[in-house]
């Protein structure tokens, strides 16, 4: 027995070693073998048997060859192997579905966006979100490889089932998207909450490096947030964590949210509510320009469209982007007086409409935060409406990192 346990420590040793191994390699654009064993600790001997497997085995590093000495022995040169190696991310939501083929450096190759169409039912989504997959494959050359495809749904997806408990969104309830996709999809595939990746996606692939705690705040049809806190996604018990949109923020609200409860962050300051009040602004006659932009069709009218009218100077519009500021600066204040983020990101649909939404934001802000939180930043998701589909990316790539993956 104790010779079987010395075995498992040695293999389980030199995966940990190879991770290493392949994150410095990521990290950099090119390095040397001896690089590697001084960052690494590591022997010679054991970098260059490390090196061999991740370029022959796992097709992960490639050599560069061999680059001028400097006295010594001269150095081999080795990078990531990016090139010819694919990710499929995909946003599932409720507008659009959003997919991208990029190498592992998020580097995109192709896109493409179709309606969802909720109207016609789940089964009609999941047929419209394999073609899309499809597509994408068929954009890549003749040579490359597709490691996986991570996907991005709105809703509470529990992390230890995979079952998709609720999606408002969606109306879906105890949805086995698993076991449904696995009919269509012969490639491996991974899915978590859209916002939850939308985090995940600013962590691994963001515009600052090493930043370790902050929030992201997604503001489209519904509101949520993922959380990241030292480093680390926050994902909770369940898998539950970042309903940020169920926080109550007017307690003496008639508006009822769609979970049930009334003055909830997502029913007065969601994209939903926008729209909802530009139409109220429209049957009130109490703004021209939105009456002009929608050309008399009340259905017409979307939070976009109130933005737009907003810019244009119409008051009943930017009321009611004033209303929806305030809501939000409430909900930032609870994230940011909580857990003492560096940034809040805010990203989705409603984030799209520019200085607008983020000059309100900045005004009002103070009103909700501690001191101690007062200079935390507010500002846009670095991605913008690929933010969802980079996540997904972000979710395949580090089960690549952790060696999880492996080409068949």
């Amino acid at each position: 027995m104790k010779r079987e346990y010395t075995k498992m420590d040695v293999g389980l040793l030199h995966l940990a070693n190879k991770k290493v191994v392949l994150r410095l390699i990521k990290d950099h654009d090119e390095i040397t073998r001896s690089s590697l064993a001084k960052k690494s600790g590591l022997t010679p001997p054991s970098i260059t048997r490390i090196v061999d497997e991740l370029i022959s085995k796992d097709q992960l590093v490639e050599s560069l060859g061999v680059g001028d000495s400097s006295g010594g022995r001269p150095p081999v040169i080795v990078k990531f192997k990016n090139h010819n190696n694919l990710i499929i991310g995909i946003d599932l939501g409720a507008t659009y579905i959003r997919g991208c083929l990029v190498d592992l450096n998020a580097n995109f190759v192709s896109e493409i966006q179709v309606p969802t169409e909720l109207e016609k039912g789940f089964f009609s989504i999941i047929e419209k979100v394999v073609k899309v997959i499809d597509k994408l494959r068929n954009r890549k050359e003749p040579d490359a490889k597709i490691w996986g495809v991570g996907i991005g749904v709105a809703g509470l997806v529990n992390s230890e089932t995979g079952i998709i408990e609720s999606s408002p969104d969606f109306r879906w309830s105890d949805i086995d998207l698993r076991k449904e996709l696995a009919k269509h999809l012969d490639l491996p595939f991974f899915y978590d909450n859209s916002t939850r990746l939308m985090a995940l996606g600013e962590l691994k692939m963001g515009v600052k490096e090493n930043q370790k705690n902050f929030a992201v705040i997604n503001i489209g049809y519904g509101i949520a947030s993922g959380l990241v806190v030292e480093g680390n996604l926050l994902k909770g018990f369940s898998g539950f964590a970042g309903e940020f949109g169920h926080i109550s923020v007017d307690t003496d609200s008639a508006v009822q949210c769609k979970c049930g409860m009334y003055g909830c962050l997502e029913a007065l300051a969601s994209g939903h509510r926008i729209a909802s009040l530009g139409k109220q602004a429209f049957s009130s006659n109490s703004s021209e320009l939105l009456e002009e932009l929608c050309r008399g069709n009340e259905e017409l009218i979307t939070a976009e469209l109130v933005a737009k009218a907003a810019k244009k100077g119409d008051e009943a519009s930017i009321k009611i982007y004033d209303e929806v500021a305030e809501y939000l600066c409430k909900g930032i204040g609870t994230i940011a007086n909580l857990l003492n983020p560096e940034t809040v990101y805010v990203g989705g649909g409603i984030s799209l409409s520019g200085d607008l939404l983020f000059d309100l934001i900045e005004k009002k802000k103070s009103k909700y935060l501690l001191p101690a939180s007062a200079e935390v930043k507010i500002m846009p998701s670095t991605h913008g409406d690929q933010a969802t589909s980079i996540g997904a990316v972000s979710l395949i790539l580090e089960k690549i990192l952790n060696l999880e993956l492996t080409l068949s």
